[in-house]
């Protein structure tokens, strides 16, 4: 469903981004034509000012002529001669400036005379770009002719300057005959004028004809634009209304197809008898018909999410850490707690009706994608377990009181013993049996919660990992390597507890001769049989073994029973304590006769006052209900008296990984072989 999902929003955003390009490109295309018509109309602009530049050329060449004419009919002093030579010579410098832009483009600016009150001028700027390499004919054809005029107008201020000497030196002789020189010099100047007025009258002739024909063609390409950009426009809106009927079809089919799987999957969701939420973290999004079932008031999931966003809120804290409560783990919410420690067994409690119910819990998380993730939580009803444990428990407390009675005859006859000492000295071998049998018995209370605690954890973890898988499959989820990692696990699982049964038989299995044996292996049988309880009641062990073999001759599993005697006897005592970090820590090594194995509890040691008591038989400092005080006595009779060792208990200090730790120390030495 989740794929189906992910494949419609990937549909959706695809027929969103068909929108968006389509949309972009309808943008970008018309920005593409404004800019080719802009270009035409720039290229238009740019000869218009090509023409008007011209045009204040033919301008100034009309004024220079009136200014030559001027000069040479007119002029009597050199002020005059001078005014008009610097007008001209500025008319000139502005013809010049006009053709240089023209070859090689610029801005020319011009003052224009005005008969306004308030503005007698104003300035004409007139931009022209040269984009081409083509020379410009008007340069090439005005150029040489602006040239030939500054040698004309310096011949006719040679004339004029001789002219004003001869007056100022009273020669009116010589003043009539220069005076004939320059009337014939300027008459023959107007065929130079004539040509140079037609010349740049014939360019500007022929930039209108051009600037027609360039105005024309871009009408011409305007309108073929507009058409080609008409086209194209219905082209792309037709490829996108194509593409996003299609596209909308596939969404219409995927929504359809998410129905019907949605369907599907609230059938097998509602199928499962455990109670399945799933969470996207923050507030409940589905559950199955289990979790309405269980809660009273509630006719639907809808009903229920209504009032609640958290199954947690219904969580019953009966004050066990095995029980999962809505509180802060380490900065952790409840459920990040059971995804980070999947290998506990987690467990919660909730009222049905005012009756408590026990659940196992169990959290698995999907990964949707880089943002979001799906948690499933699963509770499995073990309430009947639970209740079959506490029947169990009082089996064991029937079993003690059994021993109770047993105890109690065996004081009976202890007070007879004065009177039967002949006999009883006799019997006092079999007494030993006796107490170590009983010992066992004893001890059977205390394996049977040992089994309990064994078998739990795996029992409960192969019902998630099966529910678990089985939900995943049914999701359509699961994947091959899932699948594989399910059945690795319960298989494990399965191996621990096969294991579990053959360690068990071997500890009630009794011994008939002395054998050989690796005190270091019976030592970690022990701890097998020792790990859970220990686990349940976070207290750590931590060894230290110099050898991996230490070998002896004697009884192994009564040496495991005088082990499990003093581990069961550490476990008690750290139960009862409130301290932080509970440990116990095994020393194994040799010397040169010697094998030797310390246990050391972080207890906080033995009182002085039942120091010298604790090998008794009988006495204990547990409740009656709880012990019989027989264990150490029974153990430190095996050492002694079977194994040929010794066992004495003391209490010292000790150091792991730095941290100090004080308690009581059972000490045994075991012949070396």
């Amino acid at each position: 469903m989740f794929g189906k999902f992910t494949y419609t929003l990937k549909n959706l955003i695809l027929l969103l981004l068909v929108f968006i390009f389509g949309l972009i490109f309808l943008i970008s295309l018309h920005i593409f034509f404004l800019n080719l018509i802009d270009n035409l109309d720039k290229k238009t602009e740019n000869l218009k000012a090509k023409m008007e530049i011209g045009e204040f050329i033919v301008d100034d060449l009309h004024r220079i002529r009136s200014d030559f004419y001027e000069l040479a009919t007119s002029t009597t002093n050199l002020k005059g001669i001078e005014l008009i030579n610097n007008r001209i010579e500025q008319r000139i410098n502005n013809i010049e400036d006009g053709l240089n832009i023209l070859e090689n483009g610029g801005v020319l600016k011009r003052v224009i005379r005005l008969n306004i009150v308030g503005h007698n001028d104003t300035e004409k700027v007139i931009h022209y770009n040269k984009d081409d390499n083509n020379i410009s004919l008007e340069v090439i054809d005005l150029s040489p002719k602006i040239i030939e005029f500054e040698e004309m107008l310096q011949t006719l201020n040679n004339l004029l300057k001789k002219q004003i000497a001869l007056k100022q030196e009273n020669d009116p002789i010589g003043f009539m005959k220069q005076n004939k020189k320059i009337k014939r010099f300027y008459k023959s100047t107007p065929a130079f004028f004539v040509r140079i007025t037609e010349n740049a009258n014939r360019l500007l002739y022929e930039g209108t004809i051009e600037l027609k024909k360039l105005q024309d063609e871009i009408k011409k390409q305007k309108k073929q634009y507009t058409n080609l950009e008409l086209l194209l426009i219905l082209i792309i809106i037709f490829i996108v209304a194509i593409l996003g009927f299609l596209i909308a079809i596939q969404i219409n089919r995927n929504t359809k197809n998410l129905e019907i799987q949605e369907r599907s999957t609230r059938g097998i969701l509602d199928a499962q008898k455990n109670i399945v939420v799933v969470s996207n973290g923050e507030y409940m999004i589905d559950a199955n018909q289990a979790l309405v079932d269980f809660f009273d008031g509630y006719n639907s999931f809808d009903d229920f999410q209504k009032e609640h966003i958290c199954i947690c809120d219904f969580f019953v804290d009966i004050k066990d850490n095995d029980y999962v409560i809505d509180k802060d783990y380490d900065g952790k919410m409840w459920f990040e707690y059971i995804l980070d420690n999947p290998n506990k067994l987690h467990k919660v409690a909730m009222y049905k009706q005012k009756v408590l119910n026990y659940f196992t819990i169990s959290a698995s998380k999907k990964v949707l994608d880089a943002n979001n993730f799906i948690v499933i939580v699963a509770l499995n009803n073990i309430t009947k377990e639970i209740e079959a444990q506490k029947e169990l428990k009082a089996l064991n407390n029937n079993l003690e009181n059994i021993i109770d009675h047993k105890t109690k005859e065996l004081k009976d006859l202890n007070r007879n013993l004065e009177i039967k000492i002949k006999e009883e000295v006799e019997k006092n071998r079999e007494k030993d049996k006796a107490l170590i049998q009983q010992g066992r018995f004893a001890a059977l209370g205390e394996m049977i919660g040992n089994i309990a605690h064994q078998w739990r954890q795996p029992l409960s973890a192969i019902s998630s990992t099966v529910s678990s898988m089985q939900l995943q499959i049914e999701l359509n989820i699961a994947t091959k390597d899932d699948i594989k990692n399910s059945y690795s696990s319960v298989m494990k699982y399965v191996e621990f507890l096969n294991q579990t049964i053959e360690d068990f038989r071997s500890f009630f299995r009794k011994d008939k001769e002395a054998v050989k044996f690796n005190i270091i292996e019976v030592l970690n049988n022990s701890l097998c049989i020792t790990s859970a309880v220990y686990k349940d009641n976070a207290i750590s062990i931590t060894l230290d073994l110099e050898d991996k073999e230490l070998f002896s001759i004697g009884f192994p599993n009564e040496l495991a029973q005088a082990f499990l005697n003093i581990l069961n006897n550490a476990k008690d005592i750290l139960k009862e304590k409130k301290f932080e970090k509970r440990q116990v820590y095994i020393k194994a090594y040799e010397n040169e006769n010697q094998n030797i194995i310390e246990f050391y509890d972080s207890a906080g040691g033995i009182s002085s006052n039942i120091k010298d008591k604790i090998f008794d038989p009988y006495f204990t400092t547990k409740h009656k209900s709880q012990g019989t005080g027989i264990g150490l006595y029974m153990s430190k009779d095996i050492i002694e008296k079977h194994m040929k060792g010794s066992l004495t208990a003391y209490n010292s200090d000790f150091f792991i990984n730095e941290y100090h730790y004080f308690g009581a120390c059972f000490k045994i030495k075991l012949p070396k072989l």
